[in-house]
């Protein structure tokens, strides 16, 4: 088999077309988590859970009940379903125990492994891509988020309208698992009826989403963006104040630089509108303002900037020097 995008999944289950193994991992644990239901409901009615449903978490069961599990054949049912959760903290001896039910999966059961990563360069990993269907959950880019604001929002009978899908992108970023959260917030506040769609306005998103670190962090590298000196050492004190990482920070400003790169070289190029936010992966509701940073950076400063951040990195993670230091000298460099 091969390495598969989600939506094939979820067509398979829709469809009760069932492979015999899966591995789903990534950094995505919204999606992730919805996994273990998603079979659970597809794979087996509620009159043979008891029967053939089986979970495990890696860290906490015995490797041969794994095993045992999936080589047990069903009870009065077409199919049996093991998942097993964590998969990442299995040994390599785990998967070599393991190996008989993922080299010659079992017709009749389902085996789903779930894990936070993986070591592509282990062995039982070139085994499982042969074998199984395997999917990586990304974040999503930023230029996808709106559409996973409105699948969330219909997924609780909500509509937002284009302004509240807006700000509720820029307060929470691409975090899905706070999206959800500040979704059923917001049905929460609409007060509506079971099985009543109710229709979510700007207001109501400025109302109950709090500004959280998301609304930080934007305003931080915007002010890089904007070269606006001030701006941006106030917005650091912030960040660091609320508990932000000073690598995750590092990560953030690059992140921006990269699109800013992006943009810069489009712009260059004559490009604009729909056409650039697409290339830069980035909502087009944005791009006037990725412009408006982007004419104040040419690509060699744009470099300078992106080589002063991985020299900040390095200088986070091994001088004895205050991290801040680091930093504001990282924005002062940046900014001038």
């Amino acid at each position: 088999m091969a390495v598969i995008d989600s939506q094939v999944v979820y067509k398979e289950l829709e469809n009760k077309k069932f492979r015999t193994l899966y591995f789903f991992y990534g950094d995505e644990s919204f999606l992730i988590d919805q996994m273990p239901d998603r079979f659970k409901f597809a794979v087996l009615d509620e009159n043979s859970y008891d029967f053939n449903l089986n979970i495990y978490y890696a860290d906490d069961a015995q490797v041969s009940q794994i095993r045992e599990a999936a080589e047990t054949l069903p009870v009065f049912a077409q199919q049996r379903l093991v998942i097993v959760k964590n998969a990442h903290q299995l040994s390599d001896s785990d998967w070599t125990e393991l190996d008989p039910v993922i080299s010659k999966p079992v017709d009749s059961t389902v085996l789903v492994f779930i894990a936070d990563k993986v070591d592509k360069r282990k062995k039982f990993f070139k085994i499982i891509s042969e074998n199984a269907a395997v999917v990586e959950f990304k974040k999503p880019y930023d230029n996808q988020v709106p559409g996973w604001i409105n699948y969330i929002a219909q997924s609780h009978n909500l509509k937002l309208n284009p302004d509240a899908i807006h700000k509720l992108h820029r307060l929470v970023g691409n975090n899905l698992s706070e999206i959800d959260s500040q979704i059923k917030k917001l049905r929460s506040f609409k007060g509506a009826k079971l099985g009543e769609q109710a229709t979510i306005e700007l207001a109501d998103v400025n109302q109950v989403v709090s500004l959280s670190r998301e609304e930080s962090v934007f305003d931080f590298t915007k002010a890089i963006g904007q070269k606006d000196r001030p701006r941006a050492l106030e917005q650091l004190v912030q960040l660091l104040d609320q508990g932000q990482n000073e690598v995750s920070i590092i990560q953030l400003v690059a992140r921006h630089m990269r699109i800013l790169l992006t943009i810069r070289t489009g712009l260059d190029q004559g490009l604009g509108g729909a056409k650039l936010a697409s290339i830069a992966k980035v909502p087009a509701y944005f791009i006037e303002g990725y412009c408006d940073q982007a004419v104040h950076w040419p690509v060699k400063k744009i470099e300078e900037a992106l080589s002063l951040l991985q020299e900040t990195d390095k200088a986070l993670k091994s001088s004895p020097l205050s991290s801040h230091l680091w930093l504001e000298n990282m924005v002062i460099k940046s900014c001038d």
